[in-house]
């Protein structure tokens, strides 16, 4: 069963504060993705290929502590999901022609505008607002991570929540 209550719109950013799959308690470190249409989302992952499409359901279950924001700006939306569905048409070209590109890399390093010497879920949200929509989320920190994807939108005037789990929480402040 879903949380078929809460409806997706392109744009929509997507993070939750558990990864009990890996054994990490919840509160810790999360994950967090964008919607590019009804169904489907853009995220970037550890694994091979580095960036996918996946399901909005797999956030929405009612299993995991999921928040949704959703931009006020009606433009901003699509304008965000189409620099991500562009990014990840863009790396599976370079994985057909044998290439990993951008490489999933945590690494504070690598500035948060830059998109292909590395990435990682969260930077994957900050960069479609700030290539698709022209607009920088806010970041207090070097590393954009889930924890600030839910700080930094609970406060910012331009985004709302579409909807966000009664136990949705981050202990720490990344």
């Amino acid at each position: 069963m879903y949380n078929t209550h809460v409806v997706i719109q392109p744009g929509d950013i997507l993070t939750v504060c558990d990864n009990n799959d890996w054994g990490i308690p919840t509160g810790y470190l999360g994950h967090s993705a964008i919607a590019v249409d009804e169904r489907q989302l853009v995220e970037a992952v550890m694994e091979y290929p580095n960036i996918q499409l996946g399901l909005n359901e797999k956030f929405l279950r009612p299993d995991r502590r999921c928040a949704v924001y959703r931009p006020v700006h009606a433009h901003w939306g699509p304008a965000a999901a189409g620099f991500a569905y562009r990014y990840y048409e863009q790396s599976e070209h370079y994985r057909k022609h044998g290439m990993i590109r951008p490489p999933f890399t945590i690494s504070p390093a690598v500035p948060l505008h830059d998109p292909w010497t590395g990435v990682y879920c969260s930077k994957l949200v900050w960069l479609s607002y700030y290539y698709g929509a022209g607009y920088a989320i806010y970041n207090d920190f070097g590393l954009f991570t889930p924890e600030d994807v839910d700080s930094s939108l609970r406060m910012d005037s331009n985004f709302m929540a579409v909807y966000r789990h009664p136990d949705f929480a981050f202990h720490i402040d990344t």
